[in-house]
């Protein structure tokens, strides 16, 4: 089965472009869309309210379920904090999503929640009857101490939260600035865990279980600029093989 991955820090700030995104994600027709730096307003644009008149709503919805870190993190995130969404359509269905609060991050309270919000996983059905599991994670920016040691520590937690996680697996990431000097056990050239490096654009990566064959990949800049972000789009064509 042939699956369209996009992930990408839309840059959803007041200042954004919103009806730019909507209309690169429609035209680029992913199957599951993996977003960073989202907040509640273009989450919503891209699902429109259900309550809407029926054929208009199935006419304009651009994606048929979703799963927002700023809505599923307890307590829920302020209506202006930006998070991390998963997105499918409709050859897709959403089994369960979550934050990563069984990830082993090693850290406390009051900083957990601002790990948990940048961190959403979804297990989605695909039309084949296979199952899948699909992420999205906004990295900590290690603008020196003690900012680079909680992004070795958001990287590490993920890392061996992934180990655990039986395939197939797909997850994207803006993982910000790579920690000079660091071994990184999530993107480095050895990680912890057993997903494989499909591509990437300065700080934004997309890793995949080796079940899933690579069949294409672009990281689309200008048109991603032009919709009012500071980052690539990144766009894989994924096959993954049925039994």
């Amino acid at each position: 089965m042939r699956i369209r991955v996009v992930s990408w820090n839309v840059d959803s700030r007041p200042t954004g472009l919103l009806d730019a995104k909507i209309e690169l994600l429609r035209r680029l027709q992913p199957d599951l869309v993996l977003l960073q730096e989202i907040g509640r307003p273009v989450y919503r644009a891209l699902l429109p309210h259900p309550s809407a008149y029926e054929r208009m709503h199935r006419k304009t919805r651009q994606f048929s379920w979703g799963a927002l870190s700023t809505d599923l993190c307890k307590p829920r995130a302020s209506e202006y904090r930006l998070g991390c969404a998963v997105l499918g359509i409709s050859n897709t269905a959403l089994i369960d999503a979550a934050v990563l609060d069984r990830a082993p991050f090693e850290v406390r309270d009051p900083v957990l929640p601002g790990f948990l919000w940048r961190t959403v996983t979804a297990q989605v059905a695909l039309s084949s009857g296979d199952l899948l599991t699909v992420c999205s994670f906004h990295g900590r920016q290690p603008s020196g101490e003690p900012a680079a040691a909680l992004q070795q520590a958001f990287h590490a937690g993920i890392a061996r939260w992934l180990a655990d996680v039986p395939g197939p697996v797909i997850f994207g990431i803006d993982a910000g600035p790579r920690v000079p000097g660091s071994a990184d056990p999530l993107l480095g050239p050895a990680p912890v865990h057993h997903l494989k490096h499909v591509l990437n654009a300065a700080d934004d990566h997309v890793w995949a279980t080796p079940g899933l064959t690579v069949l294409d990949v672009q990281c689309i800049a200008d048109d991603a600029a032009a919709a009012g972000s500071d980052h690539a789009l990144l766009l894989a064509d994924l096959e993954l093989s049925t039994a």
